[in-house]
């Protein structure tokens, strides 16, 4: 009766709190509520003012250098040249983010009222965070973008001269388009539920205490434009008066760049520079060298050796795309070299124990991280400015995680197979776990979970409880155990992913959720103006991975539609798609500028301009905001979607078979 009393009012801890105006914020790790000086409060760095930064510049430099931190997960970074334009590095998460932080240019008298002199946009990476804001800066720029890269001229290491356009020079690596498009129209969909777990996106803000490596993340409009120029291994470019290099270094991601700025092209003397490190020193933390979100397959080797790539510049002063700059070239050297080294470590030892025969579960107890990487960051300067900053959070865990990181090296190099042949064809966790209650007894499972809870057994009682809530997912006395079990494993964390986890899991046990999508969904992953920017070919294919194959396959469907698309931009010609049902898959296939080749592939064909293509992908969007069937029906209705071959109804049943945007957040705790 006790036990069964306790776990009733811990049931009754919900309503309780709903109950509630303001529920009080969950205990957090101090070293984590530190850690938010780094970005609290938003400002913009100015290298040649702040008297922390400015003793290491160099005289007579022709261009100044000014960091945004604070205004969203990442910083947006100005280089002012000398003919008084501006070179953007990385443009925050939003349109709106832009537009805060341009407010705080214009303060500090760095940008001028009215339209803006920028000269050119540096994508240093495909992460949302760096170029989701970019029509902030467009929509008050004098020039308009350049036309994006012909696929002829994408990927070239021959100079640009961006001075010599009446244009804006969009750059990045050539793998970037391809990164952006695996999150806009392949996995972003649940990327962007995990990222709500991650990032702290459905726990009260008072509950919030830092990203890590960025304050936080705001709610806006995201967008992407293509680049009008890429490079595959590194670029000399003039923009704004000012020389500089950018350059590739594979790490957080396969089309990360560093952008290097030299002194003596610049004004200056000798061999010393500015850097503007990307991702490869991801920010005041150990690096993410595997995401809780979920993401391709990180290699540490690559990522250390591109570090060791940045070591070969002398660099006076570092710019990071997170957190504050780091001047001095002393201090980068030291923190480069450790950072480097930390990685190779659980890069190498990870491998070693694989190489004994340790398995994935096992890695993580084997390998801690060496105190002395973090302590021999102490001697390092840091910037003060308005903040206190501590250099050893280069490596503590506030971001990324050695347990974490060497799981995901085991996948990465063996797979998921952990070499026990029980795992080959595992009884599926439900049925498990009734034969396992079966086995224990559901009340001695009870106990026994209460008990670790009340002993501070947290992680143990998680596990139980676990056990219980996978039988049966409606067991809301073990969901609150859980739960309970999720909010004390909280308050211990420096990493505020898992925190920030931890506390969403133990509300989604609690049924404290909010299950409904955005209605009108403009931000994130798969923003629709996001996916607008990805080309024809890409919208098209991402139909596949939409197909409902259960039903396509019970009843036999062998059905086809073709897409014809006049040209997007300037320099591209018409392109045309068939989109062929077999049964369990959608095969599509490229038929090029050929109208006559595509009604071969496909009797049933629509074709379309790039305004009513973008229509559709703006009615393709999560929750009440979905309105593909009838914007589809509008547009071929005035023919602005032309119907050859056949009839709209045609049409329209053929896009029935694959899956809408999804309406509702998946649940990933209580299961």
């Amino acid at each position: 009766m006790v036990l069964l009393r306790f776990l009733v009012a811990l049931l009754l801890a919900p309503s309780l709190l709903l109950a509630q105006p303001a529920v009080p914020a969950p205990p957090a790790n101090p070293l984590l509520v530190n850690h938010k000086n780094w970005f609290v409060p938003a400002q913009v760095w100015d290298i040649q003012k702040d008297p922390s930064l400015a003793k290491y510049r160099p005289a007579n430099l022709t261009y100044a250098a000014y960091s945004a931190v604070g205004f969203s997960l990442a910083n947006t970074i100005a280089i002012v040249g000398p003919t008084k334009e501006i070179v953007i590095i990385d443009t925050l998460e939003t349109k709106e983010n832009v537009q805060d932080a341009i407010k705080a240019f214009r303060a500090a008298k760095i940008f001028p009222e009215g339209p803006l002199p920028i000269r050119a946009i540096i994508y240093t990476h495909n992460h949302i965070d760096h170029i989701g804001g970019i029509k902030g800066y467009l929509e008050q720029s004098k020039l308009r973008p350049c036309v994006q890269a012909a696929s002829s001229s994408t990927g070239t290491d021959t100079p640009l001269n961006a001075d010599a356009l009446d244009c804006v020079s969009i750059l990045g690596q050539e793998n970037i388009v391809s990164g952006v498009n695996n999150t806009a129209t392949v996995i972003g969909t649940m990327i962007n539920a995990r990222s709500a777990y991650m990032y702290g996106g459905f726990i009260p803000e008072s509950w919030r205490v830092t990203n890590g490596i960025g304050y936080e993340i705001k709610n806006g409009t995201s967008d992407f434009v293509m680049p009008s120029r890429t490079f595959a291994d590194s670029m000399q470019l003039t923009a704004a008066g000012v020389n500089m290099e950018l350059f590739y270094v594979p790490s957080e991601t396969n089309d990360e760049l560093s952008v290097f700025i030299p002194d003596a092209q610049n004004g200056g003397g000798g061999k010393g520079g500015m850097l503007q490190s990307a991702e490869v020193i991801q920010g005041p933390s150990f690096p993410n060298l595997y995401s809780l979100r979920g993401t391709s397959y990180r290699s540490p080797a690559t990522w250390y050796h591109s570090v060791d790539r940045l070591r070969t510049y002398d660099s006076w002063c570092m710019l990071p795309s997170h957190g504050t700059p780091l001047c001095g070239a002393k201090n980068i050297q030291q923190l480069l070299l450790n950072f480097r080294d930390a990685i190779q470590y659980t890069h190498d030892q990870s491998v070693r124990l694989m190489n004994h025969g340790y398995t994935m579960d096992q890695l993580p107890e084997r390998i801690p991280m060496p105190q002395y990487l973090i302590e021999g960051l102490s001697t390092i300067e840091t910037a003060k400015g308005n903040n206190v900053t501590d250099p050893r959070d280069y490596l503590r865990f506030f971001y990324g995680s050695v347990p974490q990181s060497v799981r995901e090296l085991y996948f990465g190099y063996l797979g998921w197979y952990q070499a026990d042949p029980v795992g080959l064809a595992p009884t599926p966790p439900q049925p498990y776990a009734e034969r396992m209650i079966g086995l224990i007894g559901r009340e001695k499972l009870f106990a026994n979970a209460n008990d670790a809870l009340a002993k501070g057994e947290y992680q143990w009682a998680a596990e139980l409880a676990s056990i219980l809530v996978t039988a049966n997912p409606k067991d809301q006395l073990a969901r609150e155990i859980k739960a309970a079990a999720f909010m004390k494993l909280a308050e211990p964390q420096t990493n505020p992913n898992w925190r920030s986890w931890y506390l969403t899991s133990a509300n989604e046990l609690r049924n404290i959720f909010p299950r409904e999508t955005t209605p009108a969904f403009s931000g994130g992953l798969t923003a629709p103006g996001i996916v607008d920017a990805m080309p024809y070919e890409d919208w098209v294919s991402q139909w596949s991975l939409r197909l409902k194959a259960e039903e396509t396959i019970a009843a036999d469907v062998h059905r086809s539609l073709g897409f014809y698309f006049a040209p997007a931009a300037p320099n591209q010609t018409a392109q045309g798609f068939a989109l062929r049902v077999r049964r369990g898959v959608a095969e599509m296939i490229s038929t090029g500028a050929d109208r006559a080749a595509l009604a071969a592939a496909s009797k049933l064909y629509i074709e379309m301009d790039k305004t009513a293509q973008s229509a559709l992908v703006y009615a393709d969007v999560a929750g009440t905001g979905y309105q593909f069937p009838q914007r589809l029906a509008e547009l071929m209705a005035a023919e602005k979607i032309k119907v050859n071959g056949g009839s709209a109804a045609e049409v329209s049943a053929f896009f029935e078979l694959f899956d809408r945007s999804p309406a509702t957040q998946p649940v990933l705790s209580a299961r």
